[in-house]
């Protein structure tokens, strides 16, 4: 039996996202500057989303992509808490919690959009408050375990405040793949100050050069495939399959990295992937 175009596309997005955050755990080994890694990361997502952008013939500037460049500077503030996160906390447990993500981004529509709330949606937002709940309760009583919790949470508003902004920014005219590139612009004038300020030269060889790069692509191709899967079919269908990215992630981490699967951790993990189907089907 053939497989539709728009769950191929899906799967893929789901690929390329879970290998981006797991790499974002298992290049610690290089101990990955914030700096440099987020101005290489960008390099390499700027002429992906430009190209995107340019295919769909969407180069026009319309008022509205303002909320792209504010973007920028949530998802530079984003990816950079993800990095820190990762630098002591277990992919595991912290993935599932950046990639709920669209919770806040529900919760917010519904606040202050006036989006239609039913029992689904209340009670998929309440699975997701509760994954974060046993994901939090499953850190370690070091400060290093409840400092990397906490900006894993930080990640997931920043990255949900992107998806409102967005919802907003379309509703009033703009082009998907034009917000794309004034997001990718905006995190450009935000990484390049950074870099400056921070003082730490660019890598020069080795994981700390390429991992960035490998990031930006598939963070950039993952975001492709998933606008290719919604030309094909609707985005309640697809969106929360990308979203399940975090499944690879932590199971690419208990294989490679060891990570201890705890009830604490499954109890997470097993509301974050409830939370989305009950999303699908709301």
């Amino acid at each position: 039996m053939a497989i539709a175009p728009e769950i191929i596309f899906a799967l893929l997005s789901l690929a390329l996202l879970g290998v981006s955050d797991f790499l974002y755990r298992w290049g610690q080994r290089w101990e990955l500057r914030g700096g440099p890694f987020m101005l290489l990361q960008n390099l390499a997502y700027l002429p992906t989303a430009f190209a995107l952008t340019y295919l769909r013939g969407e180069l026009v500037w319309t008022t509205p992509l303002l909320f792209g460049l504010l973007n920028g500077l949530l998802a530079f503030m984003g990816f950079l808490f993800l990095l820190m996160a990762f630098r002591r906390g277990e992919a595991l447990a912290l993935a599932p919690v950046v990639r709920l993500n669209f919770a806040v981004t529900a919760a917010l529509t519904i606040t202050l959009l006036g989006e239609h709330v039913d029992l689904l949606k209340a009670s998929a937002l309440l699975l997701a408050a509760l994954a974060v709940i046993a994901v939090g309760g499953s850190a370690g009583p070091g400060r290093g375990d409840r400092r990397s919790f906490w900006l894993a949470v930080g990640a997931m508003t920043m990255l949900g405040l992107i998806g409102f902004f967005y919802k907003i920014a379309i509703n009033h005219g703009a082009a998907p793949a034009a917000m794309t590139l004034c997001q990718s612009i905006g995190v450009f004038f935000v990484a390049l100050p950074f870099a400056v300020q921070q003082r730490q030269p660019l890598p020069r060889g080795g994981g700390s050069l390429w991992l960035p790069l490998v990031c930006g692509m598939l963070t950039a191709c993952s975001y492709v495939a998933l606008a290719v899967a919604m030309t094909h079919g609707d985005a309640v269908v697809v969106a929360p399959i990308s979203q399940l990215s975090f499944v690879l992630t932590g199971l690419l981490a208990v294989v490679i990295l060891k990570e201890r699967l705890t009830l604490r951790k499954a109890l997470g993990v097993a509301f974050a992937v409830l939370s989305v189907l009950l999303f699908a089907g709301a």
